[in-house]
């Protein structure tokens, strides 16, 4: 095609649509009153964000020496071994992503901008769902329920999926900050659920690791508590029989045999329950070693200024895409009319 060709039909295209420029100019102020209204109807959204320090170095590292050690006193062994970090500051954000953590946040008491405080269940229900009805199929369980697994109605996994995307978790590999994003219709309800997500992934973390070490530190405890009791009975035993064999009497072979017995209960008694003290101290200062820091480098705010919906864009692109159609739709019925 020839220059003179290709401005012969550009001027062509150009005086068709100006031919039609009233239909073109009714098409696009109807897309454009469209997207006004969608606009200035969308619901407004919030997001507030939480940035949160965890603490990067591997803990476990210590060896509080002699601890794993003490086996077989009293028929038992604690098993102690340094413990390593299994979690991965980076494997965090999906602690978030989990059905259990949804399933938690959908009973817990939040507080709207209103300052009225209710369930965000009942939240989510009426401003998120709008109150819509509920089909009664997307209530109903299947009867079984084994022990250990997650039954979900269908509502319920249609909510978590829509969570997914309104709370977001995401980290920083170079710095380490794990950053927690929370869209929601009212800001302050955005900044209650960036706080709660905090907590349950610090509680979350900690607890993991912190696990055996407080099973350890409660094992020792009973096992002290047990030993004080015979011991203490050893001391007041030892301690009557004393009394007993004090005055100057007829000393006989049996009376010293019973006193070398209650004499080695009592040494046994005492060493087990001081070894013990030591060890159950020993587990209470690993406990503590092994609990992990987290700071919250930014705590979440509620956001002042909306987030979404871009009503200027959205009216600019109802705009383009009238003038579009309009354009495309008349060129399209006049070549089919020039060819027929």
């Amino acid at each position: 095609m020839d220059e003179k060709h290709f401005l012969f039909d550009l001027k062509f295209l150009i005086e068709t649509l100006f031919k039609e420029k009233i239909k073109i100019i009714v098409i696009t102020i109807i897309f454009t009153l469209v997207g006004i209204v969608y606009a200035f109807n969308s619901r407004e959204e919030f997001v507030s964000e939480g940035k949160l320090l965890p603490e990067i170095s591997a803990l476990g590292s210590s060896n509080l020496g002699g601890l794993a050690n003490l086996v077989g006193i009293g028929g038992f062994e604690l098993g102690m071994k340094n413990n390593t970090d299994a979690i991965r500051p980076d494997l965090y954000p999906n602690i978030l992503k989990s059905n259990l953590f949804f399933l938690t946040l959908l009973k817990q008491e939040i507080l709207n901008k209103d300052g009225i405080k209710l369930n965000f269940e009942k939240f989510y229900h009426y401003t998120i769902e709008e109150n819509e009805n509920v089909e009664s199929k997307y209530l109903t369980y299947f009867k079984g329920k084994p022990n250990g697994v997650l039954v979900l109605n269908r509502l319920n996994e249609i909510r978590i999926e829509d969570l997914k995307d309104r709370i977001i978790a995401s980290i920083d590999k170079k710095s380490g900050v794990i950053t927690i994003s929370v869209k929601m219709p009212d800001p302050v309800v955005a900044a209650g659920v960036a706080k709660f997500s905090i907590d349950y992934l610090t509680d979350y973390v900690t607890d993991y690791r912190t696990e055996k070490a407080r099973n350890e530190v409660d094992f020792l405890g009973e096992k002290v508590a047990a030993s004080k009791g015979k011991f203490y009975s050893n001391q007041e035993r030892k301690a009557r029989y004393s009394d007993q064999f004090s005055a100057p009497t007829i000393r006989f072979q049996t009376a010293d045999v019973q006193r070398e017995r209650i004499e080695s209960e009592y040494r046994i008694s005492s060493t087990f329950y001081n070894e013990l003290l030591k060890k159950y101290e020993e587990a209470k200062i690993k406990l503590q070693q092994e609990t992990p820091v987290f700071k919250i480098y930014d705590p979440p705010a509620a956001p002042n200024k909306k987030s979404e919906p871009f009503r200027a864009l959205i009216v600019f692109i109802s705009f383009l895409m009238g003038l579009f159609f309009s354009s495309a739709g008349i060129l399209f019925y006049f070549i089919i009319r020039t060819n027929r």
